[in-house]
């Protein structure tokens, strides 16, 4: 179950960042608390419910971030080579003459 956890966990950060992977890996502790929840069928604390949505916020908001950095990063690469194709082509066009 270990290893399991360590694979997939290397495999996330390889995918992601290291700050997503560890906010998604405390998510674990609360989905471990509603297992054990339905289990054992002993409630879970207000404490462990509140604790259990900061975590789960905290997540949905850095995956949020994440993905609109992503977004704009592809926005400005795709802007920069756009832009490069169009110095590429007007160098083309003074070698030839101006044809």
């Amino acid at each position: 179950m270990n290893a399991t956890f360590a694979g997939s966990f290397s495999v996330l950060i390889s995918l992601t960042s290291p700050v997503l992977s560890s906010v998604a890996a405390l998510l674990t502790i609360f989905i471990v608390a509603i297992a054990d929840w339905f289990r054992t069928g002993e409630r879970m604390s207000l404490a462990a419910i509140l604790g259990g949505c900061l975590i789960i916020v905290a997540f949905l908001m850095l995956s949020w971030s994440t993905w609109r950095e992503m977004t704009e990063d592809a926005e400005r690469k795709a802007h920069d080579a756009s832009v490069e194709a169009e110095w590429d082509s007007d160098d083309e066009s003074d070698k030839d003459g101006g044809r």
